[in-house]
């Protein structure tokens, strides 16, 4: 009986050792980039997202097997007196950097059509930004090279993003 459960024992670590060899097992993590905001009011918002200096990435960006989904999570302030609609758009890192709305807006759009009301406030939770993505295969293969330019634009009026937050979704084989 000794024997029969060594050799059981046997058996299920060289079964883990090959599939873990082989990369048939696979670990989802996530990557929490805060985004910092300067509180002023504005219409054009640019930040670099950046996740490679993370020890998650660090330790998987090898292993990268795909980005299962990528979330976004802002409270936007709109302190003008009319409604204003805001757009995210994200390009490479390795562009130059925009600085003016028409080139943030020759970026691919993420993001779309989030209002934010007149004299008031718009949460965008991890959970309903997918409701206003779009290109989300672009977003997903920026992602997955670790860092992005964001740009948030409004159409026409100025708005603070109060504070915000970019989730990265990665599967990576062990």
């Amino acid at each position: 009986m000794l024997k029969v459960c060594k050799n059981f024992l046997v058996l299920g670590l060289a079964l883990v050792i090959l599939l873990t060899g082989c990369g048939l097992i696979s670990v989802t993590f996530l990557l929490d980039e805060d985004i910092d905001t300067t509180g002023v009011p504005a219409d054009l918002f640019i930040y670099n997202v950046d996740v490679t200096d993370e020890e998650d990435w660090e330790d998987h960006k090898d292993d990268i097997q795909q980005v299962n989904w990528v979330s976004f999570e802002f409270y936007l302030t709109n302190p003008g007196g009319a409604d204003i609609s805001f757009d995210g758009y994200i390009d490479d890192i390795d562009n130059a950097l925009c600085t003016t709305i028409p080139c943030a807006e020759g970026a691919t759009r993420v993001l779309k059509d989030i209002t934010i009301p007149a004299g008031g406030s718009t949460h965008i939770s991890m959970g309903n930004s997918f409701a206003y993505q779009e290109n989300v295969d672009i977003l997903k293969n920026l992602a997955e090279s670790g860092a992005f330019h964001f740009y948030g634009v409004s159409d026409g009026g100025a708005f603070v993003l109060d504070s915000g937050r970019v989730v990265v979704a990665i599967v990576a084989g062990i």
